[in-house]
């Protein structure tokens, strides 16, 4: 044996010469291994004027002497560098770090958070990894104060990053409340693990809380007719001509649009289509400044287009209540046109959905009574027939007063067909308003006589 089996000192042999020169070796190898102190474990390359003192961990990516001697002590003596591979339990103080090592026989591990670096890893009956490095196996958890308060931090990068405490079941989510993927407060629950369901969530700018899983709990949609389940109009689907209502309080913008609706799935083919939305009908005098969320549910085939006023954004595709949320600018007075369009391609959503505030609750219908009163405040359809006859002197007008389920949003415009007319005078026959509540159907009688007239297909518009 030439050399110690823990330390690596070289031995003196029987009879050998110049036994002063291995002497004087070993002792320098003690001087640097007994105490063992390191300039640092992080630096790559040698220094430049190294000096006696100079000692070294070698990380890996070494590069001239200390390449390919990763995690060897590197000691500078007699003018030259000494490798030596340590053995576990070898320690070592990194003076850049400040910090007392450790040798596990596998790394280099600080052996104690002595610093304000700490340690990299922290297992407690755990093991902890790069990912959960603190790790505690016990039955209970303590934060204690220090002889006041204690306040424990989670901290994340940006607003779409996560912050949150996490509650598994055999190591699969059930739970979590914190700040997820945005800044509002939020409370989560999944059945397996995969599918997430917000039940609370909390506005970061006002406060306000919804609970966007219950029904009872959802905020008013700002939007009339957003399943486009009224469709007093008729509209098959297909192609939609610009300016053109469709589904009620639904137009086609510029260019048209082609839109279908299966069950509650809207099906957006190509261009957009807007609705007009007042502030007034829900007794406001502007929606500027004010924040607006608009969701659909499952959104399928690409994003979709979103424009409130002056302001747009996108909705990912993506299963579930999916939002977007953006303020009208300051000059986004009076009615606010509300736009939806393809990304890209064709889409398909269901349940369009406007509400004050940042957060997206879940759809709820209101009764169909109320939506079809709401649709026609701005279009009527009125149904049946509406018939004069009456015995009248030549010259002479009879009316038939109509009065409109619902006050529409101003005195309508009036449009009508007639399928029966006698002793009419000319074309002087018709429906006309008088009012958003009352109108009134008339004929002229052209000679002394019966005079009959009957109307069909009267429509009240009085839309935006």
């Amino acid at each position: 044996m030439t050399d110690t089996p823990r330390l690596s000192l070289p031995l003196l042999a029987a009879g050998q010469a110049q036994k002063h020169v291995t002497h004087n070796d070993a002792l320098i190898r003690l001087d640097g291994l007994i105490h063992l102190t390191v300039d640092s474990r992080t630096q790559t390359a040698p220094p430049v004027s190294p000096t006696e003192l100079s000692a070294y961990i070698v990380p890996a990516g070494g590069t001239g002497a200390f390449a390919g001697r990763t995690d060897q002590i590197a000691l500078f003596e007699d003018g030259g560098w000494t490798f030596l591979v340590p053995r576990a339990g070898w320690q070592a103080w990194v003076i850049d770090e400040e910090e007392h090592n450790l040798w596990t026989g596998a790394e280099w591990r600080r052996d104690s958070p002595l610093s304000s670096l700490g340690a990299e890893r922290w297992g407690v009956n755990a093991t902890a990894d790069t990912t959960n490095r603190l790790a505690v196996s016990s039955d209970a958890t303590l934060f204690n104060h220090a002889g006041s308060d204690h306040r424990l931090k989670i901290n994340k990068n940006t607003a779409g990053n996560t912050a949150s405490l996490l509650f598994q079941s055999n190591w699969s989510g059930r739970a979590e409340f914190g700040l997820a993927g945005d800044d509002d407060f939020r409370v989560k629950v999944s059945a397996d693990g995969s599918a997430w369901h917000d039940a609370l969530a909390i506005d970061r700018a006002s406060g306000s809380a919804a609970l966007p899983a219950s029904p009872w709990a959802a905020g008013a949609n700002l939007l009339v007719n957003g399943d486009m389940a009224i469709n007093q109009r008729g509209f098959a689907g297909g192609a939609l001509s610009a300016g053109a209502y469709g589904f009620d309080r639904w137009k086609a913008v510029t260019g048209g649009a082609n839109l279908s609706l299966s069950g509650f799935t809207i099906a957006l083919t190509s261009g957009a289509i807007v609705q007009p939305v007042e502030p007034a009908l829900w007794g406001l005098a502007s929606f500027a400044g004010q924040p607006l969320t608009l969701s659909v549910d499952d959104l399928a085939g690409g994003s979709l287009a979103v424009t409130i006023g002056s302001q747009s954004g996108t909705i990912p595709t993506g299963s579930g209540r999916r939002s977007v949320t953006l303020t009208p600018a300051a000059g986004d007075t009076g009615v606010l046109q509300v736009r939806l369009s393809p990304s890209a391609g064709a889409v398909s959503f269901a349940r369009i959905k406007l509400e004050r505030g940042r957060l997206a609750t879940n759809w709820a219908a209101r009764p169909l009574s109320i939506e079809q009163m709401l649709c026609r405040r701005y279009y009527l359809k009125q149904d049946g027939q509406v018939l004069i006859d009456a015995y009248q002197a030549a010259a002479a007008a009879s009316r038939q007063s109509l009065s409109l389920p619902v006050p529409m949003r101003a005195t309508p415009s009036v449009t009508a067909t007639v399928s029966l007319e006698i002793n009419v005078q000319g074309t002087d026959r018709g429906v006309a308003a008088q009012s958003p509540e009352r109108a009134y159907a008339y004929v002229t009688a052209q000679a002394l006589g019966r005079v009959r007239a009957a109307f069909d297909a009267i429509a009240f518009d009085a839309e935006l």
